[in-house]
């Protein structure tokens, strides 16, 4: 009986990503690809998927850790583009997606790990923390409309 048990546990166990993932909707599949786009597009320095993924309106802020970009124009041509060039290596790892959608409106929760190396002086950063993304349905489909990230030294000065 103890075997029964056991082998029912490891089933739904090994099964429960797959029913989570199927009663997923169309609005936050689209959503996650939309951010796995994204998280490509900094890795590569590639400002495609901003342009096709952020909405850009008049007024959009974008906030990393205390810095801003105004606008999708200086996201992508003061922050994205660039960091390739001063970057020897760049990782980005978006983990821990969780979807909201209410209508029109959308927001997305997730956790981030980036590291890196400068190219220039050899620096290496390894950092972890939150991001958050606000997104609203278009005639087009999903679009970003604001995203806001912070994140700690993954290994913490004795101040923290």
């Amino acid at each position: 009986m103890k075997l029964f048990y056991a082998s029912c546990v490891a089933i739904f166990l090994a099964t429960s990503p797959y029913i989570y993932a199927s009663e997923q909707t169309n609005d936050e599949i689209e959503i996650l690809e939309m951010i796995q786009d994204i998280e490509k597009g900094w890795e590569s320095g590639n400002g495609m998927p901003f342009y096709q993924h952020y909405l850009g309106q008049v007024g959009a802020r974008y906030i990393e850790s205390g810095g801003q970009n105004k606008g999708l124009e200086d996201l992508v041509k003061n922050h994205v583009v660039p960091e390739k060039e001063v970057l020897k290596r760049l990782t980005i790892d978006i983990l821990d997606i969780e979807t909201n959608v209410e209508g029109d409106f959308a927001w997305a929760v997730t956790t981030v790990n980036v590291s890196g190396e400068v190219r220039k002086t050899g620096a290496v950063f390894d950092k972890k923390g939150f991001q958050t993304y606000l997104f609203r349905r278009t005639d087009e489909g999903w679009k970003v409309i604001h995203s806001h990230s912070s994140t700690r030294d993954n290994k913490p000065h004795k101040h923290h």
